[in-house]
């Protein structure tokens, strides 16, 4: 079922109340802007202040496509839960893991993003990123006559191992993802974390994804979380909620980290 949704200001002043939120964040489109280059997708001192002060009253998990230690190193906030490689390796706050058929591709994987890399050598704006458990193509800055043969190369390389049921690719913004066909993603990450932190239920989860690989966290939660779109206000989700960009998460996070029930003068200066 797909949701026309609402923006979350509707349901705030009953939202601000609850002081059993359990947070699940994404990082790229929420918590940073969509960059150019991975590598410049900086957490700004702002929002990690932010973060630090919500992970003292509520539990905070932080949830991407990129691999574990480099999502640690770029949030750099110490009480809370980390899910990297779109939850196939999640460490924090006493709990550990790391999907033990995932670990067996890393040799694959490796294989793959060299390929990808020789084979398109010289292709100005390709990025291709060894993520350890998962690979993505970058093409965000390649010129659009050159699409065509990436593309074209991209599934060459990748071809055999998704026939052979090895692997699965999903898109993104900009972006190819090699992935290990494994009965896991996002909303399983999700489940997995609540059951560990939350096994009898008591807290509402929120999650905020901006990326079509949320659709499986906000399935997950449908029904008993609150659901959000980040930046998409005029397309049909999964989720029931949405906040139109990173700026607007930067707001939602502040005043729940300073307890400041005054949203409504915040919002009138956006």
């Amino acid at each position: 079922m797909l949701f026309d949704m609402r923006h979350l200001w509707n349901i705030l002043d009953s939202l601000k109340k609850n002081s059993d939120l359990f947070w699940f964040l994404d990082y790229d489109g929420v918590l940073t802007p969509i960059v150019s280059e991975p590598e410049k997708a900086i957490l700004d001192l702002e929002m990690r202040k932010f973060l630090e002060a919500l992970a003292e009253k509520f539990k905070v998990v932080v949830i991407s496509g990129r691999r574990l230690q480099e999502l640690k190193k770029l949030v750099s906030v110490g009480k809370i839960c980390y899910a990297g490689n779109h939850g196939l390796e999640i460490s924090g706050l006493g709990v550990s893991l790391v999907l033990p058929r995932a670990k067996r591709v890393r040799p694959v994987v490796l294989k793959m993003c060299r390929e990808l890399q020789k084979r398109l050598q010289g292709t100005a704006g390709v990025i291709v990123e060894n993520k350890g458990l998962t690979a993505s193509l970058h093409y965000r800055n390649v010129a659009p006559k050159e699409f065509a043969k990436v593309k074209k190369i991209f599934e060459s390389v990748v071809h055999s191992y998704v026939k052979s049921g090895s692997f699965r690719i999903t898109k993104g913004k900009k972006v190819w993802e090699i992935r290990p066909n494994l009965d896991w993603n996002k909303g399983m990450a999700v489940d997995w974390i609540i059951k560990n932190f939350d096994p009898e239920g008591k807290l509402l989860p929120i999650y905020l994804g901006d990326d079509k690989t949320d659709e499986d966290a906000f399935r997950t939660l449908r029904g008993r979380g609150i659901t959000v779109m980040v930046g998409k206000c005029c397309q049909r989700s999964n989720a029931e909620f949405y906040l139109r960009g990173v700026q607007e998460v930067k707001i939602l996070l502040r005043n729940f980290a300073r307890g400041n029930s005054k949203f409504a003068s915040v919002f009138t200066r956006l």
